[in-house]
């Protein structure tokens, strides 16, 4: 490939000594870096500066010089940006993870550290840099409480093209937590990652009822009554809204009455009316045949449901749309 020959000119030059200090920034995102490399390191500070700055500079040369390698960095750029899993990006480009300086340092480390092509950090490619991207993600977070996209459709159009599972795990990355079903329901906000408490103090937020219930399920093999789910999981939720953030959630099915399964078993719905308050909501909704406050539908039903549980429920389905304060209408097609 003539671009890794360009890269090569360069990198062939690399003395062991020079290597050695150059290994801090080509191995920045391990922890043993500086341990396994440091008693190679030239004494003085000013020297190894001056070794990173050299080669800094002929590796932007190369980039910039208009050849193969240029034309090469700028369809990754464009490729990349705004974000892309680290393995993606070497899966469909097998020649960035080609040792350029013998024994192991793979190309796409010295475009990354020393080139300024594209910054990876924990297992992402970035265009220009993280910080740009995970900015740009919390951007259009913000934006959903202004519209009615879903979190993947608002940040497709934002440019970042991955797999649900990739969205969830960069959503993780940028300080929110998303199930794949709620990356393709219209959403007014994503729940943050991290607890709103002091730094000192900050944990990580377990997971929720839902994705409780769908680890619960994978382990039982078999469908499960509400009062199993709710006596297998760790921690103690209400019964009326599980049920319904369940039958919102479309990664279960009602398969009985009070019996859910996973949806990728492929057993046969229930056919019974699943009673649920998201279904009466959307029943009361039409019959009204207009959008109704959350207090009005709540004063409607039959069974009894707190406020918030009711909330929650609307907001988990794809079926309702907010269209103004606590005001819910159907989702219409097209």
């Amino acid at each position: 490939m003539e671009a890794l020959a360009e890269l090569r000119v360069v990198t062939d030059a690399v003395t062991y000594g020079e290597l050695a200090t150059l290994r801090r920034r080509l191995w920045a995102d391990e922890e043993n870096a500086y341990r396994w490399s440091g008693q190679y390191l030239p004494p003085a500070p000013e020297e190894r500066h001056e070794i990173e700055a050299e080669f800094e500079a002929s590796v932007r040369r190369a980039v910039a010089a208009g050849g193969p390698l240029s034309e090469w960095c700028a369809r990754l750029r464009e490729e990349i940006a705004p974000a892309m899993s680290l393995r993606r990006l070497l899966a469909r480009h097998p020649n960035l993870d080609y040792p350029v300086i013998s024994p192991n340092v793979a190309a796409w480390r010295v475009l990354a550290r020393f080139g300024g092509v594209f910054e990876v950090a924990q297992g992402w490619a970035a265009v220009p840099d993280l910080s740009t991207a995970v900015a740009t993600t919390r951007d259009t977070v913000t934006a959903l409480s202004t519209g009615i996209a879903s979190p993947a459709e608002a940040l497709a159009a934002r440019g970042f093209s991955m797999s649900d599972d990739e969205l969830v795990s960069w959503l993780w990355f940028s300080g929110y937590r998303a199930s794949p079903a709620e990356l393709h329901q219209p959403r007014r906000a994503l729940h943050r990652a991290y607890e709103r408490i002091s730094p000192g103090r900050r944990t990580i937020r377990g997971p929720t009822a839902t994705d409780s219930t769908a680890e619960l399920l994978t382990r039982a093999g078999k469908p499960l009554h509400l009062d199993e789910i709710l006596n297998g999981l760790d921690r103690r939720y209400s019964r009326g809204p599980l049920y319904n953030r369940l039958n919102a959630d479309e990664r279960f099915v009602r398969v009985a009455p009070s019996t859910f399964a996973l949806a990728t078993w492929n057993i046969e719905p229930d056919a019974a009316p699943a009673g649920s308050s998201t279904d009466n909501a959307i029943r009361l909704i039409q019959q009204a045949g207009r959008a109704l406050h959350l207090d009005e539908i709540r004063a409607r039903l039959e069974k009894p449901i707190t406020r918030e549980g009711l909330r929650n429920a609307l907001n988990a389905t794809g079926k309702l749309i907010r269209v103004a304060p606590s005001t819910y209408d159907v989702r219409r097609s097209g």
